[in-house]
């Protein structure tokens, strides 16, 4: 279904780089790249009734209702940069969020990537200490192992990265995601993509299909 703006909507699990993926989609299309977190800081700016309630869940160090997730985004989603399309990226998607987008037509694009792959990725992370620069123990490993090649300083394993924790954080990702893809699969506005590969390609691959639709 070709969409007369373009309003797209990324998801990927944890390991998918979703945003990086975003970020050089966005470039290349042209257009805003967004966040729930960029949607969460315009609600904070903003002199309205979603700031107090937003500081008030902040404040008591709670999550906010859906309500108001749904309320937050839509606001973003309703400002003069992006009415004329935006790529929005989220790898924690909330079917009542997504279904509060339905009138804007937006497309859904599903970077596809196993939870083996998103297990090798994610476990075999390392960070420095010193200038936070990230390797991978397989795909990009230091020349002396546990210690950074750019400065030298002591890698460490986050304890997001370790096993049991990205088998978390997978769980939740298909929790949330499969009734998500399942509406736009239906609705003829989902798009999936293999994500194993470099985010260049699947920019690439993805601007092409979509000029394509």
């Amino acid at each position: 279904m070709a969409l007369a703006v373009t309003r797209l909507v990324l998801i990927g699990p944890p390991g998918a780089e979703t945003a990086e993926v975003a970020g050089r989609l966005a470039g290349g299309l042209g257009l805003p790249l967004i966040s729930m977190r960029d949607a969460v800081q315009s609600g904070m700016r903003a002199g309205s009734e979603l700031r107090d309630d937003l500081r008030r869940f902040m404040g008591a160090e709670q999550v906010p209702p859906l309500e108001l997730v749904a309320a937050i985004v839509l606001r973003r989603l309703g400002e003069p940069d992006v009415v004329g399309g935006f790529v929005w990226w989220t790898e924690s998607p909330v079917l009542p969020v997504l279904r509060s987008l339905e009138t804007l037509m937006i497309q859904m694009v599903e970077l596809v990537l196993s939870d083996a792959e998103a297990t090798r990725r994610l476990t075999g992370r390392r960070l420095c200490r010193g200038c936070g620069e990230v390797w991978h123990v397989e795909s990009s490993p230091t020349l002396v192992e546990g210690v950074c090649d750019r400065c030298g300083s002591e890698l460490f394993h986050r304890e997001d990265d370790f096993p049991a924790a990205v088998a978390h954080q997978l769980s939740v990702y298909h929790k949330h995601s499969a009734p998500v893809l399942a509406v736009y699969r239906v609705a003829g506005l989902l798009i999936s993509v293999d994500a194993t590969r470099p985010t260049e390609e699947i920019a690439n691959e993805l601007t092409s299909r979509l000029a394509r639709s």
